[in-house]
């Protein structure tokens, strides 16, 4: 076991035993960090299996010739049009964004295209919208989109621009 692991192991291991034993002693504290961590791991288990099936069938159904040619290195603007088709879709947050990037980091995918996904899996989510919509206006949510999604795909440009110059550095070393 690596020695960050352990450190997890061992954060999580404190982190149960204060919340039991203030569970125990009726530490209104301890007891509504116990509740709000058990709803998180009822969330998680929900939604992880259906998570897990899509990146398996996303692995499996999409050829990695199709990711190169609409988002890899010369796909252009539409890699980061059908990177942000694709956030619109995510649900359930950055884990599951996370191993989806990993895949489309796998079939050869452009790093600003998979940063402009995480970045738009963020803020574009369906669910998302329509509460944002429903709650604050459709001018706002379009607004936010209209200055958002630039900014994502213009840092998502720097990022991957100031990745490769380290990497560059460091090959040359």
């Amino acid at each position: 076991m690596k020695k960050g692991e352990k450190l997890s192991f061992i954060i999580t291991g404190i982190f149960l035993v204060f919340a039991i034993v203030s569970a125990v002693l009726k530490f209104d504290m301890g007891v509504t960090l116990l509740k709000s961590y058990w709803e998180y791991v009822k969330f998680i288990l929900a939604i992880m299996p259906g998570v897990f099936l899509l990146i398996g069938l996303f692995k499996v159904w999409v050829k990695d010739e199709t990711v190169i040619k609409h988002m890899g290195e010369k796909s252009g603007f539409k890699g980061f049009l059908l990177a942000i088709v694709l956030a619109f879709t995510c649900i359930g947050g950055l884990f599951a964004a996370l191993p989806i990037a990993k895949q489309l980091y796998d079939k050869g995918s452009k790093l600003s295209v998979i940063l402009t996904y995480l970045g738009a899996s963020c803020i574009c989510r369906v669910p998302m919208t329509l509460w944002e919509a429903s709650m604050l206006g459709v001018d706002f949510t379009i607004l936010r989109y209209v200055v958002s999604i630039p900014l994502i795909i213009v840092s998502s440009i720097l990022l991957e621009k100031v990745i490769k110059t380290v990497k560059i550095k460091e090959i040359q070393k």
